[in-house]
């Protein structure tokens, strides 16, 4: 894994731990609506920290397509990657 994926990685565990509190188990598999309990407001809400935090824009489209945590990573990813490749 890339340090790069880590650190994408990492950072969305902790937005996602400061959204649902520290008491909620998470995994890539954790599903956000059935095991997290996520609404779509919350998803909302979870997009534009994440847009925040990492300097991104994200459909909320593509978000409210993402099932699990590790669809979310890998959404985020993709679109920083995106990112860096127009500004090179």
């Amino acid at each position: 894994m890339t340090t790069r994926k880590t650190n994408v990685t990492e950072h969305v565990y902790g937005i996602l731990q400061q959204h649902l509190g520290n008491d909620v188990a998470l995994s890539l598999e954790s599903d956000l609506l059935n095991d997290l309990g996520m609404d779509s407001l919350e998803q909302v809400e979870l997009g534009l920290k994440l847009e925040k935090d990492f300097s991104i824009k994200i459909p909320v489209a593509n978000l409210r397509s993402c099932v699990t945590v590790e669809e979310v990573i890998q959404l985020v990813e993709r679109t920083v990657s995106q990112k860096e490749a127009t500004r090179a």
